[in-house]
């Protein structure tokens, strides 16, 4: 521990950055043909795994069962104790910056999934390094972070990247994209998507009460760029989502994990308009409580697309907490909507689809794969479009080949930078409670102040600048 407290103090996080391309070692992981032949299975056939984050990286690690875990790293050591005690030969460390500097030769890809206000700085020092990367999503806290960190992979492609949007690839998500590409419903003017988070509180407000954090815990590195606040219990653990200097809200945690199946099929990078509220705290009787800290327990968004292309202008449309859309009219009545899902209107007709993709009818004898089509009498003689897309029944596999083999992953994490830019426009518009005129190419919201812009690309507390 003392070698890990010296080794902190003796390299600050632009010293750390600064030595990274000196220390770069591109992943190589040999084949076991060269050492030993096709039915030898040599030990650099296995991936040498590091993870930072093991509330949510514990399922991740779970995923990469089959390679080798060596180091694994996370604030509260005795939370993490069931994590350290399934890998006891992975060596265990506090801080992040120091695994990586003692690690770096002995590592060929690395998890990250700590709270979404850390994501950046550990994904750029991991690139630095020259590492592969498995990222929870959102994968970043603010949109100057997702654009910093997209550059940075675009620069350097020999990375095998992907986000955890773990239905990216599934028969199910697959199936929706190639109903949707069919044209049958003509092109799409409104997309409503619904989701039944958050799991967790909301409408709060932050506690006056402080209290002593974790033994053992540092309290100051959990806060990480964020502006500081004494602990307490309604962030860590788990609970720290709809708290906007940590979290990204409903939609920033959830988006990405129906995105994926049309974002690039109708051209979603670009909104010009973004506009939302949320439910109110009633504190007593006619008493509204504020909450500008805090996500409230049920949100709308609305996304507002020009022409693009050969697309005509779309409204998306976002609902959590238990809110839904209006019912299709010709939706048969003995069909409820599922409990998170997806509404597509076109010209020629709508598609309903489960939030990930896939048909949520089918135990009703709805059998097309990619979701319902309405009206129902009018597309009753339509035939499943082919499978045309690739098709990834293990998330975490598809990583790893990638890592292995320099194959595509399906969520890569460019696709997840976008995607998470998208969702953080909404957020921003939640905790702004403004509408927004956004310029995406200069990256500004014109019709509002500084305030509003800073939140775009705000600024790391003092010493955590990257």
């Amino acid at each position: 521990m003392s070698k890990e407290k010296d080794a902190k103090s003796a390299m600050s996080r632009r010293d750390f950055l600064a030595v990274g391309a000196a220390t770069l070692v591109a992943p190589m992981i040999v084949s076991s043909c060269v050492l030993g032949g096709p039915e030898h299975t040599a030990p650099s056939d296995k991936l040498r795994i590091a993870a930072v984050g093991l509330g949510m990286g514990q399922g991740y690690l779970n995923g990469c069962r089959s390679e080798q875990v060596v180091a694994l790293c996370d604030l509260d050591h005795n939370l993490r104790a069931n994590v350290f005690e399934k890998y006891p030969n992975a060596r265990r460390y506090h801080d992040y910056r120091v695994m990586f500097d003692q690690e770096a030769q002995n590592i060929d890809a690395i998890i990250i999934a700590t709270p979404d206000h850390t994501h950046t700085m550990i994904l750029m020092a991991a690139i630095e390094l020259g590492k592969h990367i498995y990222c929870a999503k959102p994968i970043t806290h603010n949109i100057g972070e997702a654009r910093r960190v997209k550059q940075a992979l675009l620069e350097n492609p020999h990375l095998a990247t992907q986000s955890s949007v773990q239905s990216s690839g599934s028969k199910k998500s697959r199936s929706t994209t190639e109903l949707l590409n069919s044209g049958v419903i003509g092109p799409v003017h409104e997309l409503h998507i619904w989701c039944d988070h958050p799991a967790y509180p909301c409408s709060l407000v932050r506690p006056e009460k402080s209290l002593r954090p974790p033994r053992g815990m540092d309290w100051d590195e959990w806060i990480g760029p964020a502006p500081y606040r004494p602990y307490h219990a309604g962030l860590h653990p788990v609970f720290w989502r709809p708290w906007w200097d940590f979290g990204s809200g409903t939609v920033g945690d959830m988006a990405c994990h129906t995105l994926h199946v049309y974002f690039k099929e109708l051209q979603l990078d670009k909104p010009s308009v973004i506009y939302g509220n949320g439910s109110i705290r009633q504190n007593g009787w006619f008493k509204p409580l504020p909450t500008p800290e805090c996500q409230a327990q049920a949100n709308m968004i609305t996304w507002k697309y020009p022409s693009r292309g050969d697309l005509p202008p779309m409204n998306v449309h976002w609902y959590d907490g238990g809110l839904k859309p209006h019912r299709p009219e010709d939706l048969d009545h003995n069909l409820n909507l599922p409990s998170s899902g997806l509404l597509f209107v076109g010209e020629s007709g709508k598609i309903i689809s489960n939030y990930s993709g896939g048909n949520p009818y089918k135990e009703q004898g709805r059998t097309l794969e990619g979701g319902l089509l309405l009206p129902e009498d009018k597309f009753q003689d339509f035939e499943e479009p082919k499978a045309t897309l690739p098709r990834t029944e293990d998330h975490y596999g598809n990583w790893i080949t990638a890592c292995k083999t320099g194959s595509d992953t399906d969520c890569p994490i460019v696709l997840g930078c976008e995607m998470t830019e998208l969702a953080l426009l909404g957020a921003l518009t939640l905790r702004s409670n403004q509408l927004l005129e956004w310029d995406a190419e200069t990256m500004q919201v014109t019709n509002q102040g500084e305030d509003v812009n800073t939140l775009v690309d705000p600024p790391y507390r003092k010493g955590w600048e990257i």
